[in-house]
């Protein structure tokens, strides 16, 4: 049938609704795919599952919070930019370059350290929106626990004969 899965389930839609929730919860530090949380312990120390559903918080991918990186360093850059077009706007004709230099240096260094938080979750539910979650990505399902070896089955590890 045309718009269903093997199993007969209807695939989860993109909407911009959808969007704006997994956007509204990570800017919360919330987890994008249920609203649970806390999701860190301090500033800098993330949880390695949400508490309410158990998802993955790093999708069970090695680096994956490369993409929070990116992120807050975007961030950071629109934040200088920002900064320095309304600096720019707001003192012309006489602008103050060597104040708004350093100044914009000030702000630099310490909004990607205060921004961190936010920039992973909210990477997570961009990740959570454009790659909906499987059973894979819960903690506690089937798929991540170790199988019982089933009788005449060759274990792990075992040679093939």
């Amino acid at each position: 049938m045309k718009g269903t899965h093997a199993r007969g389930e209807q695939p989860l839609k993109s909407s911009m609704s959808r969007a704006l929730r997994h956007a509204w919860r990570a800017l919360r530090l919330r987890c994008p795919n249920c609203g649970g949380g806390p999701l860190f312990s301090r500033w800098v120390f993330m949880s390695d599952t949400c508490p309410r559903c158990h998802l993955f918080l790093d999708r069970r991918e090695p680096d994956y919070f490369l993409g929070g990186y990116v992120v807050n360093f975007v961030a950071a850059e629109f934040m200088i930019a920002g900064g320095a077009l309304a600096a720019i706007l707001l003192t012309w004709p006489a602008v103050p370059w060597t104040t708004i230099k350093w100044s914009l240096i000030g702000f630099m260094i310490p909004f990607p350290v205060f921004t961190y938080p936010w920039s992973k979750t909210l990477w997570l539910g961009i990740d959570l929106f454009l790659r909906p979650p499987t059973y894979a990505d819960f903690e506690g399902h089937g798929e991540n626990l170790p199988r019982d070896p089933v009788e005449g089955e060759p274990q792990e590890g075992a040679p093939v004969v």
